[in-house]
């Protein structure tokens, strides 16, 4: 019986220990890209990032520049008449239906808003698939307002960011209102979660950098935005 209690307290001394070190390595690898210092490397991070996890993205903005990029919720609230009317005064590049699935299947899907000089471009992956890909222009953005976020909408569209300090703008597109959620981080790519592994936390600052990059480069273009 000894035996079995000195193994069993071993064990629990090992998890312990290597749980107190994957602490610290985290929060090592987190210190890297904190503060100032963490934006300068930015840039850097962002390219390595769309050249490998998130060419998807690059593709779909067929050469033109990414200033920076986040995750955001799906749009769950445009209509027929607000997607028409996107199509007319926010350039849309393609439009479907988001449907039952991305509705009450968040965690299966993707959602990214990217700003590309003056633009920001929402596009939505269904299982690694680009299923929408809406842009909205220069002087919709301009009379973007920040909005509250229903409570109604944090237990619907954000239950796997909870906890995140989720942002909300209302756009008005042709007279139609539109409401984003968007987050300073990214926690998903594309094609799914992030994979457990040597590289997790490493990965894992990385994306949050690129949402505190999105964040400076939205609000030093759209200061109203801010709050």
């Amino acid at each position: 019986m000894m035996l079995y209690i000195g193994i069993f307290a071993v064990i629990v001394v090992a998890c312990v220990f290597i749980s107190l070190m994957m602490m610290k390595k985290q929060k090592e690898t987190a210190k890297k890209y904190e503060g100032e210092s963490g934006i300068g490397l930015a840039p850097g991070v962002k390219d390595e990032l769309l050249s490998d996890e998130f060419s998807e993205l690059r593709k779909q903005l067929n050469g033109a520049p990414i200033d920076a990029f986040t995750q955001c919720a799906y749009i769950a609230t445009v209509g027929d008449k607000v997607a028409s009317a996107a199509a007319t005064a926010a350039k849309t590049v393609a439009w479907a239906a988001v449907g039952v699935k991305a509705r009450y299947n968040e965690r299966d899907n993707a959602s990214y808003l990217v700003l590309s000089n003056n633009e920001l471009h929402y596009v939505f992956f269904d299982e690694g698939e680009v299923r929408d890909h809406l842009v909205f222009d220069h002087e919709t953005l301009l009379d973007a307002r920040t909005a509250q976020i229903t409570n109604s909408e944090k237990v619907t569209r954000m239950g796997s960011v909870m906890g995140l300090k989720p942002k909300k703008m209302h756009l008005d597109v042709n007279g139609n209102g539109l409401d984003i959620i968007y987050y300073g981080t990214v926690q998903r790519m594309p094609h799914g979660i992030i994979s457990p592994g040597s590289g997790m936390f490493e990965t894992q600052a990385r994306l949050q950098l690129m949402g505190r990059l999105f964040l400076d480069r939205l609000y030093k273009k759209y200061p109203q935005l801010q709050g």
